[in-house]
């Protein structure tokens, strides 16, 4: 399930800029096709989502760029309309079921065998490699290339390339995570070969150090089931799926292994969804992601040790994901409009808006721009997300912490791989298994069968 969650003290900075422009009238939604081309002299660009972002950021870039080129007219269409938020509401999430997830998925598939639909389409949610690999995705590396404007060198480049496996670039993600493993012990008592490691060395090294030291610790905590398997299998995914020859090997016995080894370690309390563990820092190893500069920049400068996820593929160094990719519609009429649009999206003038504060930017300018607006902005309280007297300081952004950070991020790595159906068949039918109501080995068995059928479609 997908769900957008913002913090509290930024997004007051962010919804007073947006209140304005989230009723925007000319956007829609649901399936019905609108038509890109020209229309009363303008010439109209359409970008179809699943859902927009609840700080309207999307929707400010649009405002902004139609006054710039008033000869623009950019439509966004929008699938799944987020929930209303109640006034004086500063924390908003937005879910998008798998039902709905699934329909999205339909309709832009329609769309895009049949040369119809949107111009710019939001790929997060696809298996943009398919799309991809069938000529229904634009060039954008042709675009980037010809258009005098475009500075790839002001993006992290090493995020593109990942995005796009290292070979054409089809898709653009316009901001990203980076997920890694992070622990509170030193390396005196905790060693780890993150170039090598895999998630059964994790959990067997977590488990003796949780028996040996003190403190009543666990191997991870604030972490359900299905959201650790979810990430194990997609750190994994080469394991599992092998998409260029559309086989499967959930069969094997490894993930009914896995199965087993994490459900006897939640019923041993050694892993937990419970958050209380990660709060008091008695966890040992923590599933983490930085979804913003500043809390990266904040865990870089502090004592935890932290290490690329474990992987068992072919495969190395930092695991970015992205739930806003963008592609150009091949069969687009406004090929030239839509890249200058997405072109846009990615400039530092976009991306350093305030609404744009729980992601990675991936325009460099913008990354510094963002240190400097969390840094001034009120203390968080690190449990609650809320202003408090008794927060923690905010770490001082230097030009020198700037540098730690980007080199950090500049590492070369790959983008977690997913199918999103196929993540959908791995969490449904293994939940029959941690409810007690199937074995591994018959879930196992379920999803060999769905995955082989879904891959040969």
């Amino acid at each position: 399930m997908r769900r957008w969650t913002l913090g509290i003290g930024l997004l007051v900075l962010a919804v007073t800029t947006t209140a304005c422009l989230n009723s925007n009238e000319k956007n829609e939604v649901g399936g019905s096709n609108i038509t890109s081309g020209s229309t009363g002299g303008k010439k109209v660009v359409t970008i179809a989502i699943v859902q927009k972002d609840p700080a309207g950021w999307l929707e400010q870039a649009e405002a902004a760029y139609e006054s710039k080129y008033p000869n623009v007219d950019i439509v966004i269409k929008e699938y799944v309309a987020l929930p209303e938020r109640s006034s004086g509401a500063f924390m908003i999430n937005g879910q998008v079921s798998p039902a709905d997830l699934e329909k999205y998925r339909n309709a832009i598939n329609t769309d895009l065998m049949s040369g119809k639909g949107a111009d710019i389409v939001s790929v997060s949610e696809l298996n943009y490699k398919k799309y991809a690999d069938k000529g229904v995705l634009t060039d954008l590396g042709a675009l980037m290339k010809k258009d005098p404007e475009f500075d790839p060198v002001k993006l992290f480049g090493n995020v593109m390339d990942a995005a796009n496996g290292g070979g054409e670039k089809v898709v653009a993600p316009i901001w990203f995570d980076i997920h890694t493993v992070t622990s509170a012990l030193g390396p005196e008592q905790l060693k780890v070969d993150d170039a090598s490691w895999t998630w059964s060395d994790l959990l067997q090294q977590g488990a003796k150090l949780a028996k040996d030291l003190p403190g009543d610790l666990e191997i991870m905590g604030g972490i359900a089931p299905a959201a650790l398997l979810r990430a194990i299998v997609m750190s994994d995914y080469d394991h599992y799926i092998n998409q260029e020859k559309k086989t499967a090997s959930f069969d094997t016995g490894k993930f009914a292994g896995l199965l087993n080894q994490l459900k006897e370690l939640y019923g041993a309390r050694m892993l937990s969804a419970n958050h209380d563990k990660a709060i008091e820092n008695r966890d040992i190893f923590r599933n983490e992601s930085f979804r913003s500069p500043m809390f990266a920049l904040e865990t870089l400068l502090s004592k935890r040790q932290i290490w690329n996820q474990p992987v068992s593929g072919k495969h190395a160094g930092l695991r970015f994901s992205s739930n806003m990719m963008l592609a150009i519609n091949a069969k687009s009429g406004v090929t030239d409009e839509a890249w200058k649009f997405l072109s846009y999206l990615l400039s530092e003038e976009a991306q350093s808006n305030p609404a744009m504060f729980t992601w990675f930017p991936m325009n460099k300018a913008a990354v510094a721009v963002k240190l400097k607006q969390a840094a001034s902005a009120p203390a968080q309280s690190k449990t609650t997300g809320a202003s408090s007297d008794n927060a923690q300081e905010p770490v001082k952004v230097t030009a020198q912490t700037t540098e730690q950070l980007m080199t950090y991020i500049g590492q070369p790595g790959y983008f977690q791989g997913s199918d999103p159906r196929l993540m959908d068949i791995v969490e449904t039918e293994t939940a029959a298994f941690f409810a007690g109501e199937k074995t591994a080995e018959t879930v196992a068995k379920l999803i060999q069968n769905r995955a082989k059928t879904y891959l040969n479609e």
